[in-house]
Order: C-alpha cells, then sequence, then structure tokens
C-alpha cells in the first residue's frame, strides 16, 4: 500500500484542475455523507485557524536563528499552537467514521475499495504526526517539520474526501444502506423488533437474551467474536467501550477492520488459531493516559476445531495502580 502512495498523489496533482472544476454534489440530509461532508467543513476551518496561527508566529519570530530571546518568545507562542492542535478531537472521531462507517459501505459495493485502505494510511500517519507536535522537542526547527507533516496530510486528506471519496462513494453506495435503511444496519432498538425473543441456556443455567446482553454492557470489557470466515459476527457496546464500533462492521472481514500496519499481525493470529499452534495472543498499549490491554482466544468446540476468534480488551488503567488491599466497602 506505501508504495502506491506516491503515484497516486502524482496522478491527483496531475488531475487536480479537472477535480476542482467538477462539480461536487450535494448529499441529501440524513445520508451519511452529508454528516461527514459537515465534519469535513470542521475539520478545514482547524485547519484555517493553525495555518493563521502559525503563519503569526512565524512572522513574529523571523529566522529560527534569531537571538535566544526571540526563540524563547517564538517558543511561548508555539504553545499556543499546539494547545489548538490538542483540542481537535473531531479530527480523530472524524477518520474513526469513516473507517467505521463509510469504509464498510464501500466493501459492500465494491470488490476493488483498495483506495480506503490508503486512505486509512494516511489517517494514521497523520495522527501520528499530530502526536509528535505536541511531544518535546529538541529544537523549533524540529517542532516546525512536525507540525508542517501534520497539516500537509490533513490537508491531502480534506481534499480527497471532498474531490474524490465523498462524490464516488455517493454514486457507488446505495441510498438505503449510506441512510441506515438496511436492516444489517439498522441500531439496536430498531433490531428489537426483528429478533424473536430467545433463552441462552447451558449446563451451569440460563438467562434471558435481554439480560445477557446487559450483563455484556456492564462488563469492564470490550467483547468482540470474529467468526471461522474472519468476519465479525459481534460486538459488544458498553458505554465505555474504547475503540468505536458500528453496525456497519458486522459481516466485515476483521482484516480490514484494523489499520493496514496491522494487518500482517492480524493474519498471524488467525493463522496460528486455525493451526491450532495458538490458542491466544496478548496485547498491551498506551493510549493517551490509559493503559489498554488486548487478549484474543482461539474458540474451538470439543473435537479442538476452530469456531473463531475472541477478542477481549480492557481499560487495565485502575488496575495497574492498585496497592495493598481493600475488604471492607
Amino acid at each position: 500500500m506505501e508504495s502506491l502512495a506516491g503515484p497516486i498523489a502524482q496522478f491527483i496533482r496531475a488531475v487536480s484542475k479537472s477535480l476542482d472544476a467538477y462539480p461536487r454534489p450535494t448529499y441529501p440530509k440524513g445520508h451519511l455523507l452529508c454528516s461527514l461532508e459537515t465534519e469535513n467543513i470542521k475539520v478545514q476551518a482547524f485547519c484555517s485557524r493553525m495555518q493563521q496561527l502559525s503563519q503569526e508566529i512565524q512572522r513574529g519570530g523571523g529566522s529560527l536563528k534569531k537571538k535566544q530571546g526571540q526563540e524563547q518568545e517564538q517558543d511561548a507562542d508555539i504553545s499556543s499552537l499546539k494547545a489548538l492542535v490538542a483540542s481537535s478531537d473531531l479530527l480523530y472521531s472524524h477518520y474513526v467514521r469513516l473507517q467505521n462507517e463509510l469504509f464498510p459501505l464501500f466493501e459492500q459495493s465494491d470488490a476493488h475499495h483498495s483506495c480506503v485502505k490508503l486512505m486509512w494510511a494516511l489517517q494514521d500517519k497523520a495522527l501520528a504526526w499530530r502526536k509528535e507536535v505536541l511531544s518535546d522537542h529538541a529544537s523549533l526547527a524540529e517542532f516546525w517539520k512536525s507540525f508542517g507533516q501534520f497539516f500537509f496530510h490533513v490537508q491531502i486528506l480534506l481534499y480527497r474526501e471532498q474531490h474524490i471519496l465523498f462524490p464516488v462513494a455517493f454514486r457507488s453506495i446505495a441510498e438505503e444502506r449510506a441512510t441506515g435503511k438496511n436492516p444489517a444496519i439498522l441500531s439496536h432498538a430498531d433490531r428489537q423488533g426483528l429478533v424473536h425473543p430467545s433463552l441462552f441456556v447451558s449446563p451451569t443455567g440460563s438467562l434471558d437474551f435481554s439480560v445477557l446482553e446487559q450483563v455484556f454492557k456492564l462488563l469492564p470489557l470490550d467483547i468482540a467474536f470474529i467468526g471461522s470466515d474472519d468476519r465479525l459476527q459481534y460486538y459488544s457496546d458498553p458505554p465505555h467501550r474504547i475503540f468505536p464500533r458500528s453496525p456497519q462492521l458486522i459481516g466485515r472481514l476483521v482484516q480490514n477492520c484494523h489499520p493496514p500496519k496491522s494487518v500482517a499481525t492480524v493474519e498471524k493470529i488467525l493463522t496460528s488459531f486455525k493451526e491450532g499452534s495458538e490458542d491466544s495472543a496478548e496485547f498491551y498499549l498506551h493510549v493517551g493516559e490509559r493503559f489498554i490491554h488486548i487478549t484474543y482466544y482461539a474458540v474451538r468446540k470439543v473435537d479442538g476445531s476452530y469456531l473463531g476468534t475472541l477478542e477481549v480488551t480492557q481499560d487495565a488503567t485502575a488496575l495497574r495502580a492498585l496497592e495493598g488491599e481493600k475488604r471492607l466497602l
């Protein structure tokens, strides 16, 4: 995918005048693209504020070779730019919506959807450069390099959304899918009338499915099940969910639910489970200030044949900080 980034960027630059001149669709109210375009406009306004503030700082600071006092003054101004960048929560949520809501619809509509994988890779790069912008820098030159790359990637993505991704999606994706009228992507409340009430029964007891669902929502865990065909069959939806999910992901290949850079790891885990060489895989990482623990389990029949994979994710920050004992309320 990385090898395609350069040629695609060159092609887009070559046809940019035609893209700019081509009339963009008007997305109807209630359509997914109408909502995403509204967010796109807000991100563009955020970029304009970043550009204006960065230009003011650079004009005021002049050359990076100015005397130390002027560098210190510019460094103080950069703090305000960092604060603006740190406030860009919409950027992350916008990318997550594209990955969880729009990209799956591409896969349902067209087998050739490599473009969205490239978009995802660029989104990851933009967020990685954002992290660099907010980190400590050895020099002003390093900060401006990080900021320039961050701004550059966000602008690239905005342009491609407005002029390529959204118009192509509008022509390619059936309206009932993009407006949420497809029963496969209805909300839980809308699905209630489609599901026949039943009872979960096991040797250790039984629960009404409505009770079981509430239990899943209360567990301090995010749970997902991937079938033997590598497609997502179920995910729990607690209010504390760590990584966002949407109903459009149901039935999607799990390889397409991860950033392109993680697909090789996902494939390795699934292969080891199917071959029987491994039964679990553990990961832990920092997401902001939180410590996240993720475990994948191979789910098997009594005879050992592979049924699928259970993904369990937990915010272990508070547990990791525990000390001593607590025996009383």
